[in-house]
């Protein structure tokens, strides 16, 4: 009997299971499915989904690709701006034609962590476009206008909370508040990052994202989404 207690006091004393570190439980295919703006008391923005379904495929190599180009939009250009975008949406990501807003991410692996960091890269499409939104957004253009159609915005943001723990791991939660720290950069011939300052970096939209795991490929889910209505 002394055996038997003494098994069952060392089996009640073992550690539970440590916690999933946070970047695995980022890994997958997420879908938007509520932005609120914590910069209008917390007014929920349907608007900014409203062109094609927000997701995103974060994977283990700290690659992004997304269908979120709106929502960068939205965060980095404001809101009043965005709606005046909107009507060249279409010509700006084309989603239906499986082109993606890219980008990276960057987090403390292996760790239960509350924030990550996260860079979106975008390009305007055509001269028109470019010089439209430009003025609209009042982007700085480059000295000579067909580099315009060459400029790849990096925009980066350190220190997005983040919550997602083993409670829930479908659900994942950004905050893009205070401590956020924004950096737009364009890129040398090297690679290097250079820059820009045709953007000004202060007046981001301050918000809470939440998304829900998808078990479909983000190629699965666009053309799914785009397919001809039978």
């Amino acid at each position: 009997m002394a055996l038997i207690a003494g098994i069952v006091t060392i089996t009640s004393c073992e550690d539970p299971e440590d916690p999933t570190p946070t970047n695995e439980l980022m890994e997958g295919v997420w879908e938007m499915n509520s932005l609120y703006d914590n910069t209008t008391s917390g007014e929920k923005k349907d608007s900014v989904v409203a062109f094609f379904p927000q997701w995103i495929h974060m994977d283990d190599m700290n690659s992004v690709n997304s269908t979120l180009g709106p929502l960068f939009m939205w965060i980095v250009y404001g809101d009043s701006k965005f709606i005046s975008v909107t009507s060249k949406i279409d010509e700006v990501f084309k989603y239906a034609d499986l082109q993606l807003t890219e980008g990276e991410w960057f987090i403390d692996k292996n760790k239960v962590v509350d924030n990550f960091t996260i860079e979106i890269k975008m390009k305007f499409p055509t001269m028109e476009t470019v010089t439209e939104i430009f003025d609209i957004f009042n982007i700085d253009l480059p000295e000579f206008a067909e580099d315009a159609m060459d400029l790849v915005i990096y925009h980066k943001f350190k220190y997005v909370g983040v919550t997602i723990n083993d409670d829930n791991p479908d659900k994942m939660v950004w905050t893009f508040g205070e401590g956020v720290q924004p950096t737009y950069n364009t890129k040398d011939q090297y690679g290097d990052p250079v820059l820009y300052h045709g953007l000004d970096v202060n007046p981001f939209s301050e918000c809470t994202i939440t998304f829900e795991r998808k078990a479909k490929s983000l190629t699965d889910l666009i053309q799914e989404h785009t397919a001809p209505a039978k």
